[in-house]
């Protein structure tokens, strides 16, 4: 039976496995560049194998069979969506030879700055210019004289980018490529670039043949677009729209517009697109960095939470890198958005897994998903993908809690632990701590028989298989991560400002109960670290539903959601909100402050706002609660004539009062949060500047008439809300309908989308270029070039940095460098700021002056020749004069090792943190190596 299935459906494998596999080795097997025999061979082994595997998944989950692939509608829509994500995804082919002949013209002052072919620089001197066109350095000036052409005639790969300098004194360009002519206008309000990709004419003179391999290609990943779109939204439509709602929402941080792409700001760039490319370098290359020798004089890198060095997606991300070539801010800012979709999609199935209808379960998730709270972690990439985690968490707990048999405590068993492993290893452990806080009362749940009956629908729950499961997940994720997170402790322990018992530390960045309400129904006041609007509708849906009393059922409704209404539940519900709550009071919270004694490593925790991102998935369950309660209102047929009960225009109507009467209190007393004026209304009026800039207009948006829009847009929606809950319960239906929930969800979407995503936006920049770093390569670099006394975390250049940002990098080193100051020239000289020396002999390092030191190391002449360093690793013959100190100014770590001569030695500290070893008098070669526990197999030097 199976194989005539198999027979039926071999052309549409054929066809599909096609084209998958052109693709593929379009984009990742370099098809265009290769000789015709060699295309064929590559085409026909990619082919193969992707035939192979699709014959494989259709026998073992039969995909084929199981969708209905006859929808007309459904194959419609699926067609114009995958093209409508090729056009705002920018689709480009890969790099294939063509020819071109380019020709410049200017009028007034132009600047190229830049011209690409298939995304690799080509240097400027390839073209050549005439009467006004000037090469100087890196830039080809006209400067409005003589009518001379800037001209450009060859093969070259396509396609070609051209980029220009934009302001307000510059003019206009004509670009002529082939046949085709473009007048570019260069004359913008502020400074920035113009990227010229005109198409069709970017892709050169191509021949038949060519156009048939492009045309080819683009209708292969329209149609692999499209068929894989048919299939999900005919499977999974819910669960597809989960993931991909989000990636609209966000759309500008994710794709490029005339060239250019909403930047994340704030701590998005030196604290974590950094880490991840260095990282994702080194990867692709076959190397795990241990030590990170570009920042604060040497400091770990593995075991630094900003890395996120062993988070399990980060091998994707090397594969991309490698095929790519690069990773640049903009892929970074999609896997932070990647996260939001993963959360989305994780609220969404844990919510299915609680018996919630999939409509109601969408819209929570989604509601929650694109709530303030996760958008503000956007500049966190880190703490967006630790939150991404939660709800797997809880899935995962309550399909255990669910079992029946060995094989499913099992498989579940197993997605928790994959789950805490991701979470323990996302690199921010501000939320590995605050999973008890979220998980203990959910775990409550199960132990009370009134809520458990109702929440997980489960009256005798197999105790023995759960705790079995859910202990095995715990105990296997902890052995696997214990390595790890064992480095991390350490480190951040010898990091300054994160020891812990700081109880002002512990209490920085306050978040009080008005702040609560202003996270509620004004987040213009509330402080962003921990606020979490999720808009007015959503709290409406929320009130009205707690409102609700429970004492009757109305006709043809589920009993279960007459159990829903009851005291019990509302009250388990909320008082999970109201402790998770409770605690990020800080000083002012009694339950704060027992646990601050208490609790290991909870002073070592600041901004305690923060946990708000534990509130997230009991408002989904709360929301999702809510919007059944409230269909079934809007549905029900025995209201007696009067549709509208006193209790809910009461609700509705108080509301109402109390959100606009708290929003204009606030607003008549000109009370808002130091981020809101600070960050999020320059940063918006920078956006809306700088995105019409692009487009060659001046708006100049005035900070004060922005920020009175934004408050008042908060009132408006309080009111718009009641005012539509109120015409759907007028609207008389007598069944379910999910036109009602789309117009929620778009008035939701709006309310959302308008404020929270953009606060830490930096503008509208230009797109970067993917380009591989080679940063093993500047180590050797870095031993002569001068390092930077800047306060940033990695640089990825060799001018290391010795600088430190406040409560970062080890403590000793900053009581080095901040309690100096009247030594500043010669720390200058010792750190290699004034000429990058990092090597000294000495006859004592007992010295207590800088100074003092270096007059006792400027007596000897030595000139160290270094044959290996890797930053791990260093390995250096060294002439000594006389019996004394070899230091090398990189800071120490107990995981250090060296070695003299073959022979293990104990490192000496220069000033309590730089490495030095005793040498007797001649020459000796001295190995150092960074070999941590559990993790020196890593550096081939440990083995040596």
């Amino acid at each position: 039976m199976k194989n005539r299935i198999l027979r039926n459906h071999l052309p549409y494998i054929i066809v599909f496995s096609f084209v998958t596999a052109y693709p593929a080795a379009c984009r990742w097997f370099g098809f265009f560049l290769k000789p015709m025999a060699e295309k064929v061979i590559t085409l026909l082994a990619v082919w193969l194998v992707v035939f192979g595997v699709y014959i494989f998944l259709n026998r073992a989950f039969a995909v084929i069979e199981k969708t209905h692939w006859n929808k007309k509608i459904g194959w419609t829509a699926a067609g114009l969506a995958a093209l409508i994500g090729l056009v705002l995804f920018n689709w480009q082919p890969p790099a294939f030879p063509s020819f071109y002949q380019v020709s410049i013209k200017g009028e007034g002052l132009v600047h190229l700055t830049g011209i690409r072919s298939a995304g690799q620089t080509v240097p400027l001197d390839t073209l050549s210019g005439t009467d006004g066109w000037q090469l100087d350095e890196n830039v080809w000036i006209y400067s409005g004289s003589g009518q001379g052409v800037l001209s450009l005639s060859g093969s070259m790969n396509a396609p070609l980018e051209l980029e220009f300098a934009t302001g307000p004194e510059f003019g206009k360009t004509q670009v002529r490529m082939l046949a085709a002519e473009q007048t570019i206008n260069l004359n913008t309000p502020m400074p920035d670039y113009a990227i010229v990709t005109p198409f069709p004419a970017s892709l050169g003179a191509i021949s038949p043949l060519w156009v048939f391999w492009v045309v080819l290609l683009a209708l292969s990943e329209w149609l692999l677009a499209a068929v894989l779109l048919y299939g999900l939204f005919s499977h999974w439509a819910a669960e597809t729209t989960a993931v991909i709602f989000p990636i609209l929402f966000l759309l500008p941080y994710v794709t490029t517009i005339a060239g250019h792409n909403v930047s994340l700001g704030n701590d998005f760039g030196p604290f974590y697109y950094v880490y991840k490319t260095y990282l994702l370098d080194f990867l692709s290359n076959g190397r795990f960095p241990l030590w990170s020798p570009s920042e604060g004089a040497g400091y770990p890198f593995f075991s630094d939470p900003l890395a996120q060095a062993v988070y399990p997606p980060n091998l994707l991300l090397a594969f991309f890198y490698r095929i790519n070539q690069g990773y640049t801010r903009l892929d970074h800012q999609i896997f932070t958005v990647a996260a939001v979709c993963w959360f989305s999609l994780g609220l969404f199935v844990w919510l299915r897994s609680l018996h919630i209808d999939r409509r109601f379960a969408l819209f929570a998730a989604l509601t929650m998903a694109l709530s303030y709270k996760m958008t503000e972690l956007l500049r966190f990439p880190n703490a967006a993908h630790e939150a991404a985690w939660y709800p797997w968490i809880l899935l995962a707990l309550t399909r255990l809690f669910l079992s029946r048999d060995w094989k499913t405590v099992a498989r579940w068993s197993m997605v928790l632990g994959f789950s805490l492993i991701c979470l323990f290893t996302a690199g921010y452990p501000y939320y590995v701590y605050y999973l008890p806080f979220l998980a203990g009362p959910y775990l409550l749940f199960m132990l009370l028989p009134r809520i458990r009956s109702v929440v997980f629908q489960m009256d005798k729950p197999d105790w023995r298989k759960f705790i079995i499961g859910f202990g095995s997940a715990c105990l296997v994720a902890l052995l696997i991560c214990a390595p790890y997170l064992l480095h991390m402790s350490q480190t951040v322990a010898q990091t300054s400002g994160r020891a812990g018992d700081d109880f002002h530390h512990a209490t920085m960045y306050p978040f009080d109960f008005q702040d609560t309400i202003e996270s509620l129904v004004y987040p213009t006041a509330a402080r962003p670290e921990g606020w979490f609007y999720f808009g007015a509708l959503g709290l409406t849906l929320i009130l009205f539903y707690l409102a609700h009393p429970g004492k009757r059922s109305l006709s043809a409704e589920d009993i279960e959601l007459l159990h829903r209404r009851t005291w019990p539940v509302k009250a388990a519900l909320v008082g999970w909100l109201v402790f998770l709550s409770y605690i990020s009071y800080g000083e002012q919270s009694y339950l704060f402050l027992l646990f601050y004694r208490i609790l290991p490593e909870f002073s070592a925790l600041r901004g305690w706002g923060r946990l708000s991102i534990t509130l997230l998935p009991g408002l989904a369950l709360l929301l999702a609660y809510a919007l059944a309660d409230f269909e079934s209102l809007i549905t029900c047929s025995d209201n007696k004539g009067r549709r509208i009960q006193p209790w809910m225009w009461i609700t509705l109507m108080g509301t109402a009062i109390l959100s606009l009467g708290f929003q204009l209190f606030e607003f008549s007393r000109g009370i808002t949060d130091e981020y809101w004026n600070v960050y999020f209304i320059p940063r918006t009026g920078y956006l809306l500047q700088s995105a019409a800039n692009v487009f060659g207009k001046n708006l100049l948006p005035d900070p004060s008439v922005l920020s009175m829009v934004f408050c008042f847009s908060f009132m408006a929606f309080s009111l718009l809300a009641v005012g539509l809950m109120f015409i759907l319960l007028s609207r008389p239906s007598n069944h379910k309908d999910t036109f009602w929930l789309i117009i929620a969800g778009l008035f939701s979407a709006i309310n959302l989308w308008y404020g929270g995503p953009w606060l830490w936006n930096n503008g509208f920049t230009v797109r970067e270029i993917r380009e591989p770093g080679n940063y093993q390569r500047m180590m050797s670099q870095s031993l002569s070039t001068p390092r930077k006394n800047e306060d940033s975390t990695l640089t990825l250049s060799p001018s290391f940095s010795v600088g430190s940002p406040p409560k970062w990098h080890f403590s000793r080193y900053q009581d080095f460098y901040f309690n100096v100051k009247d030594e500043l020239t010669a720390r200058d000289e010792l750190l290699g700021v004034s000429d990058g020396n990092r090597f000294f002999f000495s006859s004592s390092i007992d010295q207590t002056s800088i100074s003092d030191f270096l007059t006792d190391a400027h007596q000897y002449k030595v000139d160290p020749v270094v044959h290996d360093y890797t930053g791990d690793s260093l390995l250096v013959e060294v002439t000594a004069p006389e019996s004394g100190y070899f230091t090398f100014v990189d800071n120490w770590d107990e995981n250090w090792i060296a070695r003299v001569d073959g022979e293990a030695v104990d490192f000496s500290t220069l000033f309590g943190t730089f490495k030095s070893v005793k040498l007797s008098s001649g020459r000796h070669e001295v190995a150092m190596a960074y070999c941590p526990k559990f993790f020196a197999w890593v550096n081939k030097a440990c083995q040596n």
